[in-house]
This record gives C-alpha cells, structure tokens and sequence, in this order.
C-alpha cells in the first residue's frame, strides 16, 4: 500500500512540476524569415510567407512543437497588430536548427492596397501572442506588402 501512495504521490508532483515548467516556458525569439522586406505581387499568387520562432529547450526537439500556433498578420500601414489586422494560421514547415518554421501560402482574398505584415505566435493556448517582424520580436520594422491583385 505504501508504495502506491508514494508513486501516486510522485506522478501527482511530477504533473504539477511539468506543468509549471511548460507554462512558464515562452516565446525567446521569433521573425518573419521570407519575403523581407517587401512583397508586391497577387493576394492569391500562392507564395509563401515564412516565419521562424525559437523556444529554449522546446523548439530544438524534432518537428513540430506541440501546444506551438503561428499565424501571418496583414494590416494597415503603421498600425499596431491587433485582432483587427487579417490574421492566417500557418502551417509547421520545417526544423531550422533550434528553430521551428511555419508557412502561409498566400492564397486569401486582400484587397488591392497597401499592407504591413509580421507573423505572431503563442505556445500553449492561453498564453499570450507575440508578434515578431523582420528583425524578432516586436512590430516596429514589419515586412510590407503591396497586393496589386486580388483574389
């Protein structure tokens, strides 16, 4: 009896550390990897749009991080990203290193026009968005875009 309390007390512990450890992990670094620093073209060219996003001892592991979201944000000129940007969720494309790599092919309608955009990612729901442009983390040098045809 006594050894299954204390290997149910274990896991109990063990879930709670690792949990902990998990929430308390973050976004370290992150970008908008490509097209930099412009983009003219189509809104349905299909050309991909690449970001890159680092977490200290997550993101080196093999393949896709779970719990990891991206999504490639297109908004006014000189605005501050928020819900009222065109946000897309992208897609786990590759390990770049410690890094993990995600995709949009742009292939959505935007209206012809003038656009900011940068990628934003949040690891574990919940957590918080961090918006990273062509030189990491922030959105003072976002990439820019000028659509000249939609879709």
């Amino acid at each position: 009896m006594r050894v299954i309390v204390k290997s149910a007390v274990f896991a109990v512990v063990g879930l709670v550390v690792l949990a902990g450890a998990a929430s308390a992990q973050g976004i370290g670094w992150g970008n908008v990897q490509w097209p930099v620093p412009d983009y003219v073209g189509s809104s349905c060219a299909g050309t991909g749009f690449y970001g890159q996003v680092w977490i200290d001892g997550v993101t080196s592991l093999p393949g896709a991080t779970p719990g990891l979201t991206a999504q490639l944000g297109f908004g006014p000129v000189g605005s501050e990203p928020d819900e009222t940007w065109y946000w897309i969720d992208a897609e786990f494309n590759v390990d770049v290193g410690n890094n993990d790599e995600f995709v949009v092919y742009l292939d959505h309608y935007l209206p012809v026009g003038l656009y900011d955009y940068l990628y934003r990612y949040e690891y574990l729901e919940g957590t918080g968005w961090t918006f990273c442009d062509i030189d990491g983390p922030g959105w003072e040098n976002p990439g820019s875009a000028e659509i000249t045809e939609s879709c």
